[in-house]
Formats: C-alpha cells, sequence, structure tokens
C-alpha cells in the first residue's frame, strides 16, 4: 500500500507524475527494491509516496491480534498488481446492504476504490482527507466532509485508517482500507486469468489445521465460488490427514491429473479468503450429511440411538488446549469452566437427562466431570491439558499429535481421532439444546449437522443466546 506524505526532498527519490497511473509506476518501482518516492503534478500538487507492506502494516496494529497464528502467513497480500477497470474480476458482495461509503484517509487504496465505486456502483462516497480532491473532483455522489459518521449508522460503510479486526470480531460495518481493497480484488489475488475461464479451485490447507478447519474452509470455498460453476478440491497429500482417511470418511473431491495453471484457481493461503466477510457470515447451510460418507454416517446414528435413545440431552462444546496456547480471542476465544457453569447450571433447570461434552482439553472434562458428577457423556479420544502445550513447547494439537505419535503409528492415530472428532460432533447435533465456547469449525458443523435444529443454543463468547 503507497500511503500519500507530504512533500519533502530531504532526501532524493524517483520523481513522478502525478496521474491515474501514478500508483502503478511506484509499485513497479517498489519491485525494483524503492520504498519512496516524490510526485509532481500540474496546480501545484506535490507530495511523496511510501511503501508499507499490507501483512506488515496489518501486524503493526495495536488491535491485530496476538495469537502466533495470524503472524505465520500473511492474511492480507501485497497487491502488486491489479486493475481497478477489470469489471469482471472485481467482487462487490462486502457492498451488499450499504448505501454509503465514508473514507478517512486519502491514499492509492482508497484513492482507487473511490474510483471503482464512482464507475462501477450507485453508492454516495464522502470522504474526510480533502486530499482525494488532486484525484476526483467533487460532485454529486462524491463529498468533502468534516462529519465522522457514528458506528451506528449500518447504512454508511466506514472505512478508516488505522487497522480494524473486522474479520477477527465480525464487525464488517466498519475495516480498515486493506481490508476493503483485499475484498474487492479478491478474484484478482486468486488469478490472473478470467474466473469464467477456470474449471477447478484448489486448497492448499495449513498442516497444522484440524478437520473441522479443512472442511470448514472446503465448504465455504465451494459456496463461495459456486456462481463460476468450479469445482473445489483439495490438493492430494497436502493436510496432515492421509488421502485414504479423506476419500473414506468424507465427500471432498482431491485434484485431478487434469488440473493446471490454464483451468485451476490455487488457493495457497486460504487464510487470504477465509478472513473475508463471504466466508466468515458463510456458515448453516454449508454442512449436512452430505459432507460425510454414507456408512460412516449409518455407524454414528446407530451408536447414537445407543448411547441417547429417548434422553433429552444439553450438548455443550468447549474448545481449550491449543486455543489457549495459540491466544485466540475476539468471537473464537475460549472460556473457562468456572465462568460459564453458572450458565451450564441455569439451563440444566429445564430438566435435561445429562450434559453431552465434546472437548478435546482433558483439564475442561476433569472439570466438568467435578461441577456436574454423575450428569456428564463424552466420546473416549485422547485429550491434552495446557501444561502438556508448554512441557513440549508447542502451539497446536497437530505439532502435540507428531511429537506423541512419531513414526508409522501417526497415521492410524489420525484415522482413529479424526473418528472420534465426528462422533463427537454427531452427537452434539442430536442434543436438544447447544452451547459452545466460541466460534470454530466444530460448532459450525454441529449446527449444520443438526437435522431438527436446536431448541435452544448460546455462544459463551459473545455471551449471548444465538438464534439461527
Amino acid at each position: 500500500m503507497l500511503l500519500i506524505k507530504e512533500y519533502s526532498t530531504e532526501v532524493n527519490h524517483r520523481i513522478l507524475s502525478h496521474g491515474k497511473d501514478v500508483f502503478h509506476k511506484a509499485l513497479e518501482a517498489v519491485l525494483k527494491g524503492e520504498r519512496e518516492f516524490h510526485v509532481t503534478g500540474e496546480n501545484g500538487i506535490r507530495y511523496n509516496l511510501e511503501y508499507k507492506e499490507n501483512q506488515s502494516w496489518a501486524e503493526s496494529g495495536t488491535d491485530y491480534p496476538d495469537s502466533p497464528l495470524f503472524h505465520k502467513d500473511p492474511l492480507y497480500p501485497p497487491y502488486f498488481f491489479y486493475d481497478e477497470y477489470d469489471r469482471d474480476r472485481l467482487c462487490f458482495d462486502i457492498l451488499e446492504g450499504f448505501d454509503s461509503v465514508w473514507f478517512e484517509e486519502a491514499n492509492e487504496y482508497t484513492a482507487v476504490l473511490i474510483g471503482v465505486l464512482l464507475r462501477y456502483t450507485g453508492l454516495n462516497i464522502s470522504c474526510h482527507d480533502k486530499r482525494i480532491l488532486w484525484f476526483y473532483e467533487e460532485n454529486e455522489r462524491l463529498k468533502i466532509t468534516e462529519e465522522i459518521p457514528p458506528a451506528s449508522d449500518h447504512g454508511t460503510l466506514r472505512v478508516i485508517r488505522d487497522f480494524y479486526p473486522s474479520a477477527f470480531i465480525c464487525d464488517f460495518y466498519t475495516m480498515d482500507m486493506v481490508v476493503l481493497f483485499h475484498h474487492i480484488f479478491l478474484y484478482q489475488w486468486l488469478t490472473s486469468y478470467p474466473m469464467e475461464k477456470m474449471k477447478y479451485a484448489e486448497i492448499v490447507v495449513a498442516r497444522s489445521e484440524g478437520i473441522g478447519s479443512v472442511l470448514t474452509i472446503y465448504a465455504r470455498a465451494k459456496h463461495f465460488l459456486e456462481r463460476f460453476n468450479l469445482t473445489v478440491t483439495l490438493r492430494p497429500g497436502s493436510s496432515r490427514y492421509a488421502d485414504s482417511i479423506i476419500t473414506k470418511y468424507f465427500n471432498m473431491q482431491l485434484t485431478p491429473s487434469d488440473a493446471d495453471e490454464s483451468n485451476t484457481v490455487y488457493i495457497t493461503n486460504y487464510y487470504g479468503i477465509l478472513f473475508t466477510k463471504m466466508l466468515r457470515y458463510s456458515s448453516g447451510n454449508d454442512f449436512d450429511m452430505s459432507v460425510l460418507n454414507p456408512d460412516f454416517v449409518a455407524e454414528m446414528k446407530e451408536y447414537g440411538d445407543a448411547v441417547f435413545g429417548d434422553r433429552r440431552m444439553l450438548g455443550i462444546l468447549l474448545r481449550g488446549s491449543d486455543y489457549i496456547a495459540s491466544g485466540m480471542s475476539g468471537a473464537s476465544a475460549p472460556v473457562t469452566v468456572e465462568s460459564v457453569i453458572p450458565k451450564i447450571r441455569e439451563w440444566m433447570e429445564d430438566g435435561y437427562d445429562g450434559i453431552f461434552l465434546a472437548t478435546e482439553d482433558s483439564d475442561i472434562l476433569r472439570q466438568m466431570v467435578g461441577a456436574f458428577p454423575g450428569q456428564i457423556r463424552a466420546v473416549s479420544q485422547e485429550r491434552y491439558g495446557i501444561e502438556d502445550f508448554k512441557e513440549a513447547g508447542v502451539t497446536t494439537i497437530s505439532e502435540l499429535d507428531s511429537l506423541r505419535h512419531p513414526g508409522e503409528d501417526y497415521d492410524q492415530f489420525i484415522e482413529d481421532s479424526t473418528a472420534n472428532y465426528f462422533y463427537a460432533l454427531y452427537l452434539l447435533s442430536r442434543c436438544e439444546s447447544f452451547m459452545y465456547s466460541g466460534q470454530c469449525g466444530g460448532s459450525t458443523m454441529t449446527k449444520s449437522l443438526s437435522e431438527k435444529g436446536f431448541k435452544r443454543m448460546w455462544c459463551f463468547a459473545q455471551d449471548k443466546e444465538i438464534f439461527d
């Protein structure tokens, strides 16, 4: 991203002519190692441009999440190349529901975005920074204003100058310019070819991701890209789950041999699309039993009939372990058992026959059994406590699994743990009501796998009842 700075000649830089292509000329020089530029134009226009790498800019923000998971791979591409006039490869989903957009600062991204909005939408635009008039004349749809629209004005998209964790807290009424630019130019990041000419969209997931995350991104990407009739595939051998496990238990398609650069969109860093409004809000209809192998579903139904029968059960999903070790926050923040016990006891007064608890955390299981003696049911599986992560010096379950189960027995362990994970989600989906710690693949899939829906739902991280 190129920021507009006060004109200064204290240090000599390349001189560029002010015009509609000034940002593209500067980015060409950035690829050669330059970072600052002088710009001059007619009517006394003079300013400097300073390049800031998008991900570094975001991570320097005080509100950027501390979790090391979000400092490994970039969420925001650098966008050295883009075409603001390629209407067919611009994505306007983020603008649905708004009638106006307010920009706080004039810079490369806001100047380009305002041009896009003026050309291809009917939205009214206001800007707090008068320097935007170097690029556009004020008119009926573009106004300079001293007023800052209140956050409560949900008809106006507020685009602020500082990093804002909109994707993490799921607040897309306010966002920074990098996030908005990424939403609009997302298709151009995915491929340099016309989307309608693509046949496949291949996903490569991080080996640290659990099967819930793998299925979540697969289903959400499939839902988001279905407008282009793309077949979403998973690269063979890319996840920590053997391809034999993928094909045995799930209806995910592996990338076929005829996929290549001419017909395939490669999603090698899925965080780049996961942290968009389109995927963060894409839930509920993404999953159903069709994502699972029918034979596997039959086995779980038989088990569920035997365990539950006609009992009225309260289902509870509590993420801990690596959610604690990796510092998850916002809508995905883990919760303590002490904090959730009062609400669980309140709901148990409704006469439930017992609690089905799904957790990968041994500490949480022990505390819940102590708090609700004789009432807890859970699937048998290997669980880890937070001390296990500290002793091993790791932050994710996948790392701990690899250390505890090295060599040839790893794939068998992963298959067993995967089956147990889905047994737990399936049993949760059969409960009458559902309470969960926060947003995660497990909570999303549980809601979607429920054939009858839930009488009530509660999210502890948001401290509120959920109505879906």
